[in-house]
């Protein structure tokens, strides 16, 4: 077990430099087993004829569970190739720790990198914590869950004539819905909701749903969909050229992820 996880967090420290934000729900189905455990994982997409399109992102989790106590990181990178030519270059990263205080309540704190060289975002930084509550389970079946929590947030924002540097803080509230369809596939759902402490005009928003299939009794294919929203996305019009970035955006994605 030892060799299979330095191999996979080599893997991952050697593509961290290239995704954007994640839904951290998505990374944990259940409860870890205890001690080490994670996974990595890899897709890839094309055009070909007209336009010409390349996209490539790898991540994965590396988790370690003792007893009442959980920690685990995460790490994704993505890059897309049109024409040759580079129009996405995305880096995540988040570490968490959780304690469960019981079955149903549990304490987590957790830091978090972002990067997004197409989006304008050139850093965001975030500390925060919160509670993680179950409101309702079935076991081998569903379990609903909801977060509510804080994080202090420090961003920088290319936006072409001058860099814009802003530091807030936001509340982190989630709400997350897993099902068990059978032995073979499970859906999830998440619903994501951060608005400004001070402005609740300015908030962004995620909804991610999908399914995971075990297509083997280590590997396993996640078909996702999400949708994001910033109220207040990168703006300035004085800039040659303009930027003015969309409010919503979605992505639909697969994926194919060998689990240790």
């Amino acid at each position: 077990m030892s060799f299979r996880v330095a191999i996979s967090f080599f893997l991952l420290l050697c593509y961290s430099s290239a995704q954007a934000i994640s839904n951290i729900e998505s990374q944990r189905p259940g409860p870890p087993p205890e001690g080490w455990s994670g996974n990595v994982e890899f897709s890839a997409s094309g055009k070909s004829g007209d336009v010409e399109e390349d996209r490539y992102a790898v991540g994965g989790r590396l988790a370690y569970r003792a007893d009442k106590n959980t920690m685990f990181g995460v790490l994704q990178a993505a890059e897309t190739r049109s024409q040759g030519v580079k129009t996405a270059d995305e880096s995540f990263a988040h570490f968490r720790g959780i304690h469960q205080y019981s079955d149903r309540l549990a304490g987590e704190g957790f830091i978090q990198f972002q990067s997004n060289e197409f989006a304008s975002l050139l850093s965001r930084y975030l500390a925060g914590a919160g509670g993680r509550f179950e409101l309702l389970s079935r076991k081998d079946s569903y379990s609903v869950y909801v977060g509510l929590g804080a994080f202090h947030e420090w961003e920088r924002t290319d936006l072409g004539t001058f860099t814009e540097r802003q530091e807030t803080w936001r509340l982190n509230n989630y709400w997350s819905y897993q099902h068990r369809l059978n032995e073979q596939v499970n859906w999830y759902g998440t619903l994501y909701y951060q608005p400004d402490v001070d402005d609740f005009q300015d908030y962004r928003t995620l909804v991610d749903t999908g399914f995971l299939v075990r297509l083997t009794g280590s590997l396993r294919m996640k078909v996702s969909y999400n949708l994001r929203h910033d109220s207040e996305p990168p703006r300035n019009l004085l800039a040659i050229p303009a930027i003015d970035r969309e409010k919503t955006n979605s992505q639909y994605v697969t994926t194919f992820m060998y689990e240790f």
